[in-house]
């Protein structure tokens, strides 16, 4: 199952799942049914093991049908020092977890990858996403006994890793031999965010791609990079660079600072142009776009330490491909108007108790950055959806300002904090910068004592959306 990430978040739950999540719902409130359609599956060996008497099992078998299923989507965390909890190369480790395997990719709990990618809310790069058949030959495989086959099958080899393009490269890391420890008693997750300086200091220069190199591979779950400008007024009052001066200034035995929402509770933040999870290489933006950096901003980077998988010390590298100008200038802007009620007087509470608490707001695309208003066209490259540890649904709808027809732009149907990501079109949506997106957050509130509001804490919840969009004439 491919880990490519805003970014990967963890939970390799290794327990049987079944979905009942709807499908994605149209303008119209319908819905579409995207089970998959029984059918056979392919069985390219016959070896295995005989059983009791002289009947020869017969069905797909790991080496020849399930394995190559693996490398492609699985291999690049479920391997030997990888992020993912076991080797799934190992035949006798697959073989004992062939029916939890096959549980969790019917569900779609593995790969980890949050939004629908079956087409019928568009399709994402480097999407973890697996076809039917598929998950059928798996499914298959584990129910007629994990057939091993012949390991002497030729396999693929592993999905190539994108590389950063260009000459400018700046190297930014996380400090040296950080050691991460959990944040709470009892926990297993180390959120921790240190501030980078990528030094403009006069000129404007423009972010073209980036790559995240972890120190420590085992550990380091997700990086997100947030733009930041020390001295914008934060909405707890002071600056961003005094806040986080106080957050560091917090733990004094440790460089840094914990930070489960966004840059640090309080920071106001101006972007995500940086996102990775296990398994993703590079991330180059389309050809002739790039995102502005202003100077005196500065990056702050979250990393997301995942403890059960192993122990040790980080130093991460993000590594940044500049540019001094581009064709066309791209934008990556946030906005929650959810979070918004929290300062207007209107702060929107959710209920303790409520399976399903749904709350929506929407905004045209020239409201998330004043620079689009002055554009012509915008083309839409990708979107960043993000909720808190409540979050259960997003979906995202494209309103067109010319005669207010609808379509969908992401349909987040199993939300999970811990494998968030942006999400890059395969094939990039025009818009009008009057074009709006409606934003529908569904929440899950049973068990939580007290009403939940807004806000960047661990205890608060969110419903943040970033877009990425590059200017069209």
């Amino acid at each position: 199952m491919r880990c490519t990430g805003f970014v990967a978040l963890f939970a390799l739950a290794l327990a049987p799942a079944c979905s009942d999540d709807p499908a994605p719902q149209d303008p119209d409130g319908g819905s579409e049914d995207d089970a998959a359609d029984d059918g056979p599956v392919g069985t390219t060996d016959d070896g295995g093991s005989s059983s009791t008497g002289d009947e020869v099992p017969t069905g797909p078998t790991f080496y020849g049908d399930v394995l190559p299923i693996f490398i492609e989507q699985c291999a690049t965390c479920h391997q030997d020092g990888g992020i993912g909890p076991f080797d799934i190369g190992d035949y006798e480790t697959a073989r004992v977890l062939a029916a939890s395997i096959a549980g969790q990719v019917e569900a779609r709990v593995m790969p980890p990858f949050v939004a629908d990618n079956s087409g019928d809310c568009n399709t994402f790069q480097d999407a973890g996403w697996l076809a039917d058949d598929q998950i059928a030959t798996i499914r298959a495989w584990a129910d007629a006994g994990a057939l091993e086959g012949d390991p002497a099958t030729p396999q693929p080899p592993l999905p190539e890793i994108e590389t950063l393009a260009g000459e400018d490269i700046l190297v930014l890391a996380s400090p040296d031999a950080y050691v991460p420890v959990p944040d709470e008693i009892g926990s297993n997750d180390d959120y921790q965010c240190f501030l980078v300086d990528p030094g403009i200091t006069d000129t404007a220069r423009y972010l073209v791609g980036h790559e995240v190199v972890p120190g420590n591979a085992a550990v380091t779950h997700h990086v997100i990079g947030f733009l930041v400008d020390p001295a914008a007024t934060t909405p707890l009052g002071g600056t961003n660079g005094s806040l986080m001066a106080s957050l560091d200034d917090a733990s004094p035995d440790q460089p840094g600072w914990d930070c489960y929402g966004a840059a640090g509770n309080g920071v106001l933040v101006q972007g995500t142009p940086v996102t990775w999870a296990p398994g993703a290489g590079a991330a180059n933006f389309p050809a002739g776009t790039g995102i502005r950096i202003e100077p005196g901003q500065v990056l702050v980077l979250q990393l997301h330490y995942n403890l059960l998988a192993g122990d040790g010390a980080d130093r991460t590298e993000v590594r940044l491909s500049m540019a001094d100008e581009v064709e066309r200038e791209a934008v990556n802007a946030l906005d929650d108007r959810f979070l918004a009620t929290l300062f207007n007087g209107t702060a929107v509470e959710i209920p303790p108790g409520e399976e399903s608490f749904v709350w929506k707001w929407n905004a045209a695309l020239r409201e998330f950055d004043s620079r689009i208003s002055e554009w012509p066209q915008v083309e839409l490259l990708g979107l960043l959806p993000h909720m808190h540890g409540l979050g259960h649904r997003m979906q995202v709808n494209i309103i067109r300002s010319e005669d207010d027809s609808e379509s969908c732009g992401i349909y987040v149907d199993r939300w999970d904090f811990d494998w968030q990501r942006a999400f890059m079109y395969e094939e990039p949506i025009l818009l009008s910068p009057f074009d709006r997106l409606e934003v529908t957050c569904e929440w899950d509130s049973t068990g939580v004592e007290g009403a939940t509001y807004p806000g960047l804490a661990t205890q608060n919840e969110m419903c943040l959306l970033g877009i990425y969009a590059a200017r069209v004439d």
